[in-house]
């Protein structure tokens, strides 16, 4: 399409808006795509085609089907960790040396680097050893789901390499490159390393977090022990922490086996996929590399000896393909909507919002403020919609294409858009990440909301400042 029009907007904010007022993230996102194919193709067989050809060519290309693989297989991956009772075996030998409600804390800030891979993982192996420990030592529940929520994701976003967020911000990234018309200038993973220094509202609610340890300014209920069971508010997750039952005798090894041996491939094939482009900097192979193929590789591998681990245990063959099927279905809805995310960006693409951007709202915007507007709406988007991946996929190509008109760095522009959502998932009370940390200590939703929304509110602020000095520093450069 030649001729550029505020329609190339429509698509998006249409999405955004009907995601706020339903909830519903996909259908939103269907609709989105449907009236942007409507636009580029104005028939009813037209925009339907469209739609569909569109899907059919987000599926067809080798990164986006690469990511698509590794979530779910990754998926897979945690459910057989789960399965095999590594979490119950780790859980049950920490129990005898923690004593005190610090302990406790600092047992649940230890686990990090067993527990990193995943958010869900993260939220539910932690809170499996944790939740015990809790109770015997009378912690507040509110305040054990604030803790362990405020290091899920904002850990697993800093973290570069070997977790489900690197390869959906690799994938998200690179598509709005391609909205944004630079793709072969930029590689997505460069982006996303050089983001990591301005993701500020995980690096603050971390900080703000560890130190809530030792200096409370929002106590927790009285009621603290007194209700060992909650009815989840409506909307919140309906999440069994029964204690999965292991398929095999327990052992701390089938936890840290899979857990060493996925990290030091995924370094490994990191290497193996950019040696060709070494000239005795590290920064050298970052560039060569290509990163999905390297995790898709580490994590089959890692899948493959894990398995062989367990088969050794006596965990039936047959058994352990099903709940690896089982689990990476566990992710259908999220691999579904970044599809149709995906396949929206392609057709803003083609009705020309880039160029719409940089004529309009490029040139009217201040420099300063792009960074600071991208992290406050997309924090805002994802408190009302509860979905902060939804939300980086329909606004990462406004981020890209705002920073390359303007000027300002695309990594500033791209960890404003992963930190707001990243807000959202702390903070929102329809977040499913926020939903899981109350349901997995059996806390008061409601009452954990309370507890933890001044930390997380204030962190935010604190991050809008750095983002709004980041800006003007660009300015000024």
């Amino acid at each position: 399409m030649n001729t550029v029009s505020w329609l190339s907007v429509l698509p998006p904010l249409l999405t955004i808006a009907v995601v706020i007022w339903s909830k519903k993230v996909l259908p939103s996102l269907l609709l989105g795509l449907l009236v942007g194919s409507y636009l580029l193709n104005p028939s009813i067989v037209g925009g339907t085609q469209t739609a569909i050809e569109n899907i059919i060519k987000t599926l067809s290309d080798r990164d986006n089907l690469q990511v698509l693989v590794f979530l779910y297989l990754f998926s897979g991956f945690i459910a057989l960790i789960k399965k095999s009772g590594g979490i119950k075996a780790f859980s049950d030998w920490i129990t005898a040396y923690i004593h005190s409600e610090r302990g406790v804390f600092y047992m649940l800030w230890a686990l990090i680097p067993v527990t990193f891979l995943d958010c869900d993982f993260r939220i539910y192996g932690t809170g499996s050893i944790v939740r015990s420990l809790g109770e015997k030592n009378n912690v507040s529940k509110e305040r054990l789901a604030f803790m362990i929520n405020n290091t899920a994701s904002p850990i697993v976003e800093l973290i570069p390499i070997a977790t489900t967020f690197v390869g959906f911000n690799i994938a998200n990234i690179g598509q709005a490159l391609k909205v944004a018309g630079v793709a072969e200038k930029h590689s997505a993973y460069s982006t996303l390393l050089h983001a990591i220094p301005f993701e500020f509202f995980s690096s603050v609610v971390l900080l703000v977090t560890f130190l809530s340890i030792y200096f409370q300014w929002k106590k927790p209920s009285v009621e603290r022990q007194e209700q060992h069971m909650h009815h989840p508010s409506a909307g919140s997750m309906t999440m069994d922490m029964g204690d999965v039952k292991p398929e095999i005798q327990p052992r701390i090894l089938n936890l840290v086996f899979p857990m060493i041996v996925v990290v030091f491939l995924s370094f490994f094939f990191y290497w193996y996929f950019g040696r060709a482009g070494w000239d005795g900097t590290i920064s050298s192979i970052i560039s060569a590399t290509d990163p999905n193929m390297a995790m898709l590789v580490a994590l089959c591998i890692s899948i493959f000896l894990s398995g062989l681990l367990y088969f050794f245990q006596k965990y039936p063959l047959d058994t352990m393909t099903a709940d690896l099927i089982a689990g990476g279905n566990d992710l259908m809805r999220l691999l579904a909507i970044l599809i149709v995310a995906w396949a929206l960006g392609d057709v803003t693409q083609e009705l020309g919002l880039s160029t719409f951007i940089q004529q309009q709202l490029g040139n009217s915007l201040p420099m300063w403020s792009i960074p600071v507007s991208l992290f406050l709406v997309s924090s805002a988007v994802t408190y009302f919609i509860g979905e902060g991946w939804a939300t980086a996929s329909i606004m990462m190509p406004f981020a890209v294409s705002l920073a390359v008109t303007s000027g300002i760095g695309i990594p500033l522009c791209v960890a404003a858009v992963i930190t707001g959502g990243t807000f959202g998932d702390t903070t929102s009370p329809i977040a499913g990440m926020a939903n899981m940390s109350s349901n997995v200590f059996d806390a008061d939703h409601m009452k954990y909301i309370r507890y933890a929304s001044p930390y997380n509110f204030v962190s935010a602020g604190i991050a809008a400042g750095l983002f709004l000095i980041a800006g003007f520093l660009y300015t000024m450069q």
